[in-house]
C-alpha cells in the first residue's frame, strides 16, 4: 500500500510539471465547453436546450482525452525512454504501476469534470436534473473504462512513433461514432451497429439520461454493464501484456 501511495504521489508531481499534459487534460476540454457554450447557450432543440444536450458529450470527450490520448501516448513514450525498464529493477509490481496511474488519472478526471461543471452551470446555465451521486457513479465507470482502454492500447503498441496515430484513430472513432456530437439515428445502419458496440455511446447515453431526464440507475444499468465489461476486459489485457520495455 505504501508503494502504491508513493507512486501516486510521484505521478501527481510529474503531472504538474508537464505543460502539454495540463493543456490536453484541462484546457482542451474547457475550450470545447466555452466554444459550444457561446454557440448553443440560447439554442433550443425541441424542448431541450442545445447546450444541455451537448454537455454530457463534452464530458465523455474529456474522459477519452485523458484515458486514451494522453495516458496511452505518455505511457508508450516513457517506456521508450527506458523508465519502466529501470523500474523493473525495483520491488514495484506491474499491478502497482498501472493501479497508481489509474488512480492518479481518475483524480485528474474529477478535476476536469468539476471545471466543466463550474463553467457549464454558472457560465452557460446548464441544467443538471438528475441525482449528483448517480452522475458521479456513471462518471467513475466511464473514467475507469477509458483509462483501462488507454493502458491496453499502450501495452499493445510497439513503438513511440506509432502511439499517437493509433490512439488518434481509436479516439476519433469513439468520438464521432459514439453519438457524442452526432445522433445515431442520422447515421447509416451499418455505422449505427458499430457505434452501439463502443463504450462512448453507452456512457454518453447514460449521462444524458441522468443529466437531462433525471433517470435513476434502473434506467441505465445496461449501459453501465457494457461500459463495465469494456473496463474489465481492457484492464485484464493491460495487466497480462504489460511490458517493462
Amino acid at each position: 500500500m505504501r508503494m502504491l501511495a508513493g507512486q501516486i504521489a510521484l505521478e501527481t508531481k510529474f503531472f504538474f510539471r508537464r505543460k502539454d499534459e495540463l493543456f490536453w487534460n484541462l484546457a482542451f476540454p474547457m475550450f470545447f465547453m466555452v466554444l459550444y457554450g457561446f454557440i448553443y447557450s440560447n439554442t433550443m432543440w425541441g424542448e431541450i436546450k442545445a447546450i444541455d444536450y451537448m454537455f454530457p458529450g463534452i464530458i465523455v470527450m474529456a474522459l477519452m482525452v485523458n484515458g486514451i490520448m494522453v495516458s496511452a501516448t505518455l505511457f508508450v513514450e516513457e517506456r521508450g525512454k527506458g523508465i519502466y525498464r529501470r523500474l523493473s529493477l525495483t520491488p514495484l509490481k506491474r499491478q502497482t504501476i498501472i493501479g497508481a496511474q489509474i488512480i492518479h488519472r481518475y483524480v485528474v478526471t474529477l478535476i476536469q469534470t468539476l471545471l466543466l461543471l463550474a463553467v457549464g452551470v454558472f457560465g452557460f446555465k446548464v441544467s443538471i436534473v438528475g441525482n449528483y451521486f448517480f452522475f458521479w457513479l456513471i462518471l467513475t465507470f466511464g473514467s475507469l473504462c477509458f483509462l483501462s482502454i488507454g493502458f491496453a492500447l499502450a501495452t499493445l503498441i510497439r513503438s513511440t512513433r506509432s502511439a499517437t496515430p493509433i490512439c488518434m484513430i481509436v479516439f476519433f472513432m469513439m468520438l464521432f461514432l459514439g453519438g457524442i456530437f452526432f445522433p445515431l439515428d442520422i447515421m447509416p445502419d451499418f455505422l449505427a451497429v458499430i457505434a452501439k458496440a463502443f463504450p462512448s455511446t453507452h456512457l454518453n447515453d447514460a449521462l444524458r439520461l441522468v443529466i437531462i431526464e433525471g433517470a435513476g440507475l434502473g434506467s441505465v444499468w445496461l449501459e453501465l454493464l457494457i461500459v463495465g465489461a469494456w473496463f474489465a476486459v481492457s484492464l485484464g489485457l493491460s495487466i497480462k501484456f504489460f511490458r517493462w520495455e
